[in-house]
């Protein structure tokens, strides 16, 4: 009788503490992205007008949650005869940082993004009196802007996307200065694995 008691005050002791613990959670990997893509890019060369390029972009994203994330963008822009000079021009970025993401469903997230690394352009320019002025400048560059990505199926979706892109050129004066260009683009997007269902 004395071993029946032990039994049940052992399991009044145990059981409900069994009960009452959750299972572990496991921890969760960053979901890993890599996309490659259409772009235009609006280009604001010192001392003349705009000039369109384009071009190709590669992206790559790791995101660590569901808000937050790693963007990376290696893009390359080409316009073949700048200003009619006869001359190519293009501008090569390479930039990465982070991305926030407002708002995150199942097959639609909207993200947010600055990128900070470097742009060479090469190009043409003009001096005051006609003369065709060509180089290049590698520079210090930075993007912000945003977009939206939609998942029509497990691995694949589409991201379009707009970004105030600030690069260097040299001017009429063969001077380097900031310029504000606008880029936009449209990328296919895969995404390795399972991924994470929004």
């Amino acid at each position: 009788m004395k071993t029946i008691y032990t039994i049940l005050l052992l399991a009044a002791i145990f059981v409900p503490v069994a009960r009452g613990q959750n299972p572990l959670v496991a921890g969760q990997a960053p979901v890993f992205e890599a996309g490659i893509g259409y772009s235009y890019t609006d280009v604001s060369i010192p001392s003349q007008s705009t000039l369109g390029m384009n071009g190709v972009d590669l992206l790559g994203t790791a995101d660590f949650s569901r808000h937050f994330g790693i963007h990376l963008d290696l893009g390359y822009a080409r316009n073949f005869n700048a200003f009619n000079s006869s001359h190519t021009a293009d501008l090569l970025t390479y930039m990465g940082g982070p991305a926030f993401y407002p708002l995150r469903k199942r097959h639609l997230n909207v993200y947010t993004h600055v990128l900070f690394g470097g742009a060479r352009e090469t190009g043409v320019n003009y001096e005051s009196d006609g003369t065709v002025l060509t180089g290049y400048v590698n520079k210090f560059a930075w993007a912000a802007g945003g977009g939206v990505q939609y998942r029509f199926s497990r691995p694949f979706a589409l991201r379009i996307g707009v970004d105030y892109l600030h690069t260097q050129f040299f001017n009429s004066n063969i001077v380097v200065q900031g310029q504000s260009n606008l880029k936009s683009g449209v990328s296919l997007i895969y995404t390795f694995g399972e991924g994470r269902e929004h």
